[in-house]
This record gives structure tokens, sequence and C-alpha cells, in this order.
């Protein structure tokens, strides 16, 4: 009785007949349903027994249900008035509800960028009003980032215990009080505490959103999905550095980064609102061959169940069902130490490029600055068609090898950094162009590696929903420590060596993280192998 013992746990992750990752995705057809795990649940829970299925680790709303039958998706003709149950969603029903689920945590992450994107813009009229130096507004941009990065490694698997929903809505009204609070601001240290703390309330968006996600779309979805969620990221940049700049024009720079925070509190109060599990998991059939230690009895969430020859699998329902794993563990998964190495070096690029990009235009190009802020609007945008792109692109010409994508964008934004500081000076025409193609070139590679891969690499290895959290915290906690990095080197390079050194130094970070991609391409799915043996 209790939880079960560690070697059938891991045999769980591994196990697959039928719909034994389906239960991460809806129905779609009754004709696809499986019928080995039907024979199966059949065979192991008739009818007239009912188990209720185990409730999600972490989960903070999801109702617990009766297992029966595996589900099948209502007609679209079903009778009106009926009262269906998790499991009779039909098609349009499952896609209004991913595209509902979708559309809040695309607004929701979207609003993080308006605590975070202004300081950018807000940098040079700061600087001269409160007297900083180079220094130390590197120092505040490091603060942010050294805290957001341990932030990462370790508040993420709380998600996976307390609850995803709980943490997020903390984050996100600790942030918007860190920010308004930077906001009143003079002293140079209080302005370094209030956006380090920022940074940590910060830490936790990306890796629970990637958690809440993931269970809504099927494998085969998934990139697509989080290929446009990922664009929140680029839309929250250009709306964010569009209000900074017309607010810092119209009333200072102290409002232009403290204003935005009210719309933080928005998206917490929204976030109290979702609903983490899909509802349709809770009836999801799958099928484990798991045995307890002492090879009798199978282990069913705690009941224990008579193992005779034709009965030793036990059906449970339920998406995340599973214990959380130790950090341990999940840094064991194959292939996760080169996802976190090659999140390293993006980041590195990428986070450069959106905090320095302002101040470069204003300072090399000669622009004012309101219109250095809208003229960096241009690699936000280049960065929404690269996220899209990639994700539909891996889905249909990558799938399980989305790293391969990313290597290949890599390498030709290595080439584009090494031209840009050239072309920056041709034209406006050329110098948006080519910002353009780098945004794009850079945020494809970053919305893959901080999302779907990671749910491939951990599938490849027998693991679910129950490692996301921690999973997506390491991964993006790796990158991170790059961002952090790139603050103090980008001040050092830029005023030691200039900007040109700089873009070689960027370049050469975009050339290792295609090793390191090449390196991080995950094996095939054992899940995915022995779900389509059974079928």
């Amino acid at each position: 009785k209790g939880e079960p013992p560690r070697r059938a746990r891991r045999s769980s992750r591994l196990a697959a007949s039928g719909g034994a990752r389906a239960a991460a995705s809806p129905p779609t057809s009754p004709r696809t349903a499986p019928k080995v795990g039907a024979l199966r649940l059949r065979k192991c829970a008739p009818p007239s027994r009912r188990r209720p299925a185990p409730r999600a680790s972490g989960d903070d709303t999801a109702p617990a249900a009766a297992v029966t039958e595996p589900p099948s998706p209502a007609s679209d003709d079903d009778a009106p008035g009926s009262s269906p149950t998790f499991g009779s969603f039909s098609v349009p029903a499952v896609k209004r509800l991913q595209t509902r689920t979708l559309a809040v945590m695309f607004f929701t992450y979207l609003s993080i960028y308006f605590v975070r994107k202004p300081l950018s813009v807000v940098k040079a009229p700061m600087q001269d009003a409160l007297g900083l130096s180079t220094g130390a507004i590197a120092g505040i941009d490091s603060a942010f980032l050294g805290l957001y990065a341990v932030g990462q490694l370790v508040l993420p698997s709380l998600g996976d215990r307390l609850g995803a929903k709980k943490m997020l809505v903390a984050g996100y009204v600790l942030s918007a009080t860190a920010v308004a609070l930077f906001a009143l601001a003079s002293d140079p240290a209080l302005l370094l505490i209030a956006w380090g703390v920022n940074g940590v309330a910060q830490s936790l968006a990306y890796p629970l959103h990637v958690k809440v996600l993931s269970p809504w779309f099927a494998p085969t979805q998934r990139g697509t999905a989080m290929g446009v969620w990922a664009t929140s990221q680029q839309v929250g940049g250009v709306l964010s550095t569009a209000l900074a700049a017309f607010t810092l024009g119209v009333f200072g720079w102290r409002f232009a980064i403290g204003a935005p925070a009210a719309l933080t509190l928005i998206a917490a109060l929204l976030l109290t609102r979702i609903t983490v599990d899909p509802p349709w998991c809770k009836l999801e059939a799958k099928v484990v061959d798991d045995v307890d230690d002492d090879g009798g009895n199978a282990v069913d969430g705690g009941n224990s169940v008579s193992s005779d020859s034709s009965a030793r699998s036990v059906v449970v329902g339920d998406c995340d069902w599973r214990p959380p794993v130790g950090m341990r563990e999940v840094l064991r998964i194959p292939k996760l130490a080169a996802l976190m190495a090659s999140y390293f070096f993006v980041k590195i690029v990428r986070y450069c490029l959106i905090f320095w990009l302002p101040f470069y235009l204003a300072r090399e190009c000669g622009m004012g600055v309101a219109a250095a802020g809208y003229m960096s609007c241009l690699f936000d945008l280049g960065g929404v068609l690269g996220g899209v792109a990639t994700g539909v692109v891996g889905d249909k010409h990558f799938p399980g090898k989305r790293t391969v994508l990313g290597a290949y964008m890599c390498f030709a934004l290595t080439i584009a950094v090494l031209l840009y500081q050239s072309a920056s000076q041709m034209s406006l025409f050329v110098n948006g162009a080519v910002m353009a193609l780098i945004g794009m070139l850079v945020a494809g590679p970053d919305a893959l590696l901080g999302s779907s891969s990671i749910a491939d690499t951990c599938e490849a290895a027998g693991y679910g929903a129950e490692v996301l959290g921690t999973a997506s915290g390491l991964v993006n906690g790796a990158g991170s420590v790059g961002a952090v990095l790139q603050g103090a080197l980008t001040a050092w390079i830029a005023s030691t060596y200039g900007w040109g050194a700089l873009f070689g130094t960027l370049a050469a970070m975009s050339a290792l993280a295609v090793l390191t991609l090449l390196a991080s391409v995950p094996e095939t799915s054992k899940v995915s192998a022995r779900t389509a043996a059974a079928a």
C-alpha cells in the first residue's frame, strides 16, 4: 500500500500499450482509439469495479475522476443538454479548450516582458538623470540575470510539488511589487536590490508555463503550439518596448518603467483562473505493467490488485499521476546536459541583443533614444516569425529531432551576426532587415530549446510531466547563466575592444551552439516506439 516502489515507478515510465502516452494528448477520433489498451482495460478493470484516478502531483484544480473504460470523444451531433464526462469531448470542443488555454498562457507570459524590457529603453536617460556609470547599469542587469538563473535552477521544482498555479501567481505579484519600488528608487544599491528581486520572481514564469502547456498538446502538435506560445516573448518585447518608448518621451523614465507593472498584476489575477490539467486527461486510460518487489501484487496508487497470469496490468487515469522526481535523477536524463549547454550559448547571444541593441543604436548609430527603442522592435518582430516557423517546420520535418533544425538556424545566425555591424552603418532599411533576420534566427532555437525539445528529451528517456518543471528549470537556468555572463562580458568587450569585437564574440557563441545542438539530438523515444509496436 502507499507509494509504488522506485523500480515499479521507473518501469511505469517506459510502459506503453496502445495509449500509454495518449494521456498527455486529447482523443482525436473513435477510429484511432487504441484497441490494445481497451482490451487490457476490460480485462483488468471490469465496468462494475470503479477506482478513483490518482490526483496529479502539483495539481491545483483538477478534480478526481473514476476510471471505467477508455473514453471516446463525443460525436459532433451529441444530444444537446446531455451531461458529458471528461472523456466525452468532441474534436471541436478539444480544439476550443486548447486554443483558449494557449491564448491565456500567451497573454500571461507576454505580460512579464512589461516588467523586464523597459529597462533596456530607459537606460540612457536613467544613466544621465542619476549619474550612473555604464558598469553600474551592467551591475543592475547582472543582478537581475544572476538571481533569475539561480531561481530557475531551484524554484521551478517547487511547481512540481506545490502546484504550478500557486507559484506562478506568487511570482507575478512579487515581480510587479519589485518593479514599482525600482521606479521610485534613486540609490544604485536600492536599484540593484529591487531589480534582483524582480529577477527571482520572474524565474518561475517560463518553466512553469511549459509545465502547464505541454500536457494540453500531443507530441505531433507540441512544436507548433509551443512555437506559437514562445512568440509571446517577441510580441511582449515589441509591445513593452513601444510602450516604454512612448511613455518615456511623455512622462519620463520612472513612469515608463513603473506603470507597466499594473499589467502584470492583471495577468496574476488571470492565472488564478487557469485549469492546470486538461479535463480529458482524467479519464485517459493508461496501462502499466508494474508488479511490486515481492512479485505478488500490482500497485495502483496505493491499491493492491491481485496479480495472476491474465491480469498483471493496472489501469491508472491521470496525465501527471506519478510523484515528482528528484533533481539528481533529472540531471541524469540523457542529452539534457547538451540541451543545457546549447541554451547557455543561445541565451548569451539573445540577451546581449535584447538588453543592448537600443543602447548600441543610440550611441553608435546616432539615433535618438525613442527612435532607437522603436527600431529595436524589428529584432522582436523577426523573432515572432522565427518562433512560429521553427515550431511548424520542426513538427513536420524534424519530429523528435528538433535540435537539428536549431543547429541549422544557429549556423545561419553566426554569419548574420558577423555582418550586422557593417549592415547597421549602411542605411535604415539594411539595418532593420538584418536586425529582423537575426531576431528570427535566434528566436527559433530559443523557442525549441526552452520548451518542446525539453519534453522530447524527457519522453525519450521515459519520463513525463512529473519532471517537466524541474527539467525546464534546469535548461532555462543554464541559459540564464549565459545571460548573466553577457551583462559583464558585453560592457567589458564593447568598452575595451569595441563593438566589432563584441559581434565577433556573439558569432563564436552561435558557432558553439551549433555543435551542442547536434550533440543534444535525443534517441528515438522508448515510449513512442513501444506505442507503435503495440498498435
